[in-house]
């Protein structure tokens, strides 16, 4: 199988099309320990490319984790066929969406009873998320709520494949897991090396029957996390090459699957964006933009990736204005200032304005409803929630409660140029 130039090089979007026309080995940075197999028809070789990976271990009993079972996914009996072909294999349904530590103990408990040696994930961010945890704890004795909150010491000891089938969550190639705490209205993480896959296979041709709303937040999401990825604190200049081509790959390929939805190039630009954007955020994290998103899926139910785009443009125009006095990144706030004109560039604009305008007509476009549609509810009031997340301190121009306020309290009332359609 063919190895792509190293990320120094990485080649432009029409070379990255031709060279997803077949399966290939794509290049990660020297942080992820994931093997990443990316190409349309990746997963019709699913069995064969997991053999090859594992070969030396020797798998013998699998639980293989999948979203709900749906007639509008062609592909998910192949998928899950090729599973089976690896051994003596459970299928388990993922319980829900914005898995819960108990959600996730249901399949935890399942792979233990099932004495599995590997996880083999195949679905959406939610489906990733509880296939890592699981397959991290699965040859442990703690339960998710103890790993929440005392960590996990050991190294994980069961394999782990991941297959995305939407374009967005980048958890394929990530070492956190995303928890939704119901209990105490809070999203709580685990972050671990061993969250990393072992395999990732990235096929875009699965991504071919989400709905609208699911392609457009997971495309949201990847945008959103390539932008911050890009500006974040903790950016290195190896994740900025991960992180800048996702910016534009993620805008043009939402660009293009709205123009012709059956494209299968264009989620291929998409699928693209969200290996790059976890890739990037592996090193980097998020930044406020995320912070926020939080309590706006937990406690107004806005998916994810819609609200995180919801302060993404506000928070860009915040940053570019930042001066050595409230620049929290150590190289300087001219560093800053170069790391958002390049992202400014990604998103075809020529100034922080123009930028910011660009993702308001994303939206617009995509017919998602920018934060005057939740006027009932008082943005303020999530204020404290927002800054307490970690997040919110990676953000490269410090960002005061106040500041946090008014911000919110802006993209409420504001009225943008042209008319707007919820």
């Amino acid at each position: 199988m063919p190895t792509a130039p190293g990320p120094s090089r990485l080649p432009a979007a029409h070379d990255l099309l031709d060279r997803a026309r077949r399966p290939y080995h794509l290049p990660v940075p020297a942080y992820v320990p994931t093997r990443v197999v990316f190409g349309e028809g990746a997963a019709a070789g699913l069995a064969e490319t997991v053999r090859d990976r594992f070969g030396d271990r020797g798998l013998r009993r699998v639980l293989v984790l999948i979203g709900r079972r749906s007639a509008a996914k062609p592909w998910q009996e192949a998928a899950v066929d090729a599973g089976r072909r690896l051994g003596e294999a459970v299928v388990v349904e993922n319980p829900r969406t914005n898995p819960t530590p108990e959600s996730i103990q249901t399949v935890l408990a399942a792979a233990r009873r099932h004495r599995a040696d590997a996880v083999v994930a195949i679905g959406g961010g939610s489906v990733l998320d509880t296939g890592k945890t699981v397959a991290l704890l699965a040859g442990g004795t703690r339960t998710v709520e103890e790993a929440l909150r005392t960590g996990v010491p050991e190294a994980r000891t069961t394999a782990l494949a991941a297959v995305p089938t939407t374009a967005g969550s980048g958890a394929e190639a990530t070492r956190t897991a995303t928890v939704w705490d119901e209990r105490a209205q809070r999203k709580r993480a685990l972050d671990h090396p061993g969250l990393f896959p072992d395999l990732a296979v990235v096929d875009p041709l699965l991504t071919m029957s989400a709905p609208d709303a699911v392609w457009a937040g997971c495309g949201l999401d990847a945008l959103s996390q390539a932008v911050e990825a890009s500006w974040a604190v903790a950016a290195t200049a190896e994740s900025a090459r991960f992180s800048l081509p996702a910016v534009r790959l993620a805008a043009d390929g939402l660009d293009a699957v709205l123009a012709d939805p059956a494209a299968p190039r264009a989620r291929t630009l998409l699928s693209y964006a969200s290996v790059f954007a976890g890739l990037a955020i592996a090193a980097t994290r998020t930044t406020v933009p995320h912070a926020v998103s939080y309590p706006l899926t937990m406690r107004w139910g806005i998916p994810h990736g819609h609200a995180c785009a919801l302060t993404l443009g506000a928070v860009l125009c915040f940053n570019a204005a930042v001066t050595d006095r409230d620049c929290r990144d150590p190289r300087g706030a001219g560093h800053s200032r170069d790391a958002l004109r390049a992202i400014t560039a990604g998103l075809r604009a020529p100034t922080p304005a123009a930028a910011r305008r660009r993702l308001d007509d994303l939206l617009r476009r995509l017919r998602l409803p920018d934060l005057r549609a939740y006027g009932h509810a008082d943005c303020t009031d999530i204020v404290d929630d927002v800054v307490s997340y970690s997040r919110f301190d990676n953000n490269p121009r410090q960002m005061t409660r106040t500041q946090l306020a008014a911000l919110l309290s802006a993209e409420s009332a504001r009225r943008p140029p042209g008319r707007h359609t919820p």
